[in-house]
């Protein structure tokens, strides 16, 4: 198939996926092996460290970069992406992201010094911050609204899995080969999905519009939400004051960055797209949802492993069923989604994820089940992926100039909200552990983990207001 009868193709069908001979599963498939690594990348080196320590002759305040700057430079990119995509067409677009994703990975794996494997590793998280935007925007062009939720399903199934996947992978790679190998593995998949995009993506998924870039945005999108994502993932390394003061700061440019867009003819990020309340709804929902997953994935290892005193590999098999249940789930979710619409899938589960953090609450105790915790968080763990899901219904409520705009929305506060989640739960626990008049260390922090998990509930009440705000399903 070529260009030509692709974009004859579009000319007769408002979206790609109705015309029968477009290669709609192909496409989103290419799409996807970037944005799968992108996140596998966020976790991947997190067992790594260690040696790479070793081999450097690096602190753990200097190591912690490589996760730390990657998560950074992908939320303060992130904004950008709306504009960029509009500069080159799709197929150019995905294989610059993918080169550039790959040129990273072959700089880590060769890097003779720190210096040079953080720099690979920067230069990762920048294609990172575009390869969600990229999957988002060619899911909203080739699909139609009622066949968003499928392909919406599977992208959750990403967001939650891949994470999850890195540790593990990354892990047994290290205990038998070396960690370079680590950025040598993604390099085959890479190339693949670039032989794939030259070969299928023949048409453009974007209108061309080339908007001005405006370069004072850019600066105050970098240092605000980078600033943010900065502040939270080093809430332990810094002290109370430090944390304060960049979190401050980074509220004010991320306020003034905001301020801004609605004062450009042509804004760097669109966040008009948020004044349609179906919209807006999601994205509250979707950062609720990164915000307590993040946090309950930390607070769930401290309690097993601090309180009832219990191994990693026993925390670590606690957790699994939560994983295997959002990687199965999601895809399902999805087509409910499209035959039954967002309200009827993320209301029940607002319900679901609040009354499973109100049983973690109310009965974490010294003694607690292992077998009763794993299954409610494998309770709330599921019940995040339905949420998740449901930022298909708040694309769909978006009209189409405002698609990339809207993706871009989404892919920024997904890192922000999920590193400000962990950092709000560990800060929360330490709290209460210090404010504990318990006799024990073990009974301090769980004094410390009810209070992280109280806040979690009214979370979770804020959750379930917006849900019941989505519109019902209309055929």
């Amino acid at each position: 198939m070529d260009a030509s009868d692709n974009n004859g193709g579009r000319a007769a069908h408002e979206y790609f996926a109705d015309n029968p001979d477009f290669p709609a599963k192909t496409i989103v498939a290419t799409l996807f092996i970037g944005a799968f690594f992108g996140y596998l990348n966020d976790t991947l080196l997190n067992v790594a460290l260690t040696p790479i320590m070793r081999d450097f002759g690096v602190d753990k305040t200097m190591v912690q970069w490589l996760t730390t700057g990657f998560l950074l430079v992908m939320g303060a990119f992130a904004p950008m992406t709306a504009a960029a995509i509009q500069w080159l067409e799709t197929r150019k677009m995905v294989l610059v992201t993918q080169a550039t994703f790959l040129a990273g990975s072959l700089v880590c794996a060769f890097a003779p010094t720190f210096g040079v494997l953080l720099a690979g590793r920067m230069v990762q998280a920048v294609a990172a911050a575009f390869f969600v935007p990229l999957l988002f925007n060619g899911i909203l062009t080739i699909f139609p609204p009622a066949r968003r939720g499928t392909a919406m399903g599977v992208l959750t199934m990403m967001f939650t899995v891949a994470p999850a996947l890195g540790p593990t992978i990354s892990g047994v790679i290290i205990d038998h080969t070396h960690w370079r190998i680590l950025f040598g593995f993604t390099a085959p998949f890479m190339l693949a999905a670039m032989l794939l995009v030259s070969k299928y993506l023949t048409v453009n998924l974007s209108n061309i519009t080339r908007p001005k870039i405006d370069a004072l945005s850019a600066v105050l999108s970098v240092a605000g939400f980078g600033g943010l994502v900065f502040a939270s993932s080093n809430f332990a390394h810094l002290s109370a004051l430090e944390f304060a003061a960049f979190f401050a700061a980074s509220l004010v440019l991320v306020g003034w960055f905001a301020r801004r867009q609605f004062h450009l003819a042509t804004p760097l990020l669109n966040l008009r797209a948020l004044g349609y309340r179906q919209f807006g709804y999601c994205v509250v929902i979707l950062a609720s949802s990164g915000f307590l997953f993040l946090g309950m994935e930390l607070l769930m290892p401290m309690y097993t492993q601090q309180v009832l005193m219990i191994t990693g590999t026993a925390t670590g098999l606690m957790m699994m069923p939560a994983s295997i249940a959002q990687a199965v789930s999601a895809p399902f979710f999805g087509r409910l989604l499209d035959k039954k619409g967002g309200r009827f899938v993320v209301l029940p589960a607002t319900f679901a994820l609040t009354g499973a953090v109100l049983v973690l609450w109310t009965f974490l105790r010294l003694d607690t089940q292992v077998v009763m915790i794993s299954a409610m968080f494998a309770l709330f763990a599921t019940a995040v992926s339905a949420c998740v899901t449901g930022e298909a219904h708040g694309l769909n409520a978006l009209p189409k100039q405002l698609n990339p705009h809207g993706a871009a929305i989404l892919t920024t506060i997904n890192p922000i909200f999920g590193a400000i989640g962990a950092a709000f739960f560990v800060g929360l626990t330490n709290i209460g552990e210090k404010l504990s008049s318990a006799a024990t260390l073990q009974a301090a922090m769980l004094d410390g983990i009810h209070l992280a998990m109280g806040s979690a509930l009214a979370v979770g009440v804020m959750m379930i207001f917006c849900a019941a705000k989505l519109k019902p399903h209309q055929k």
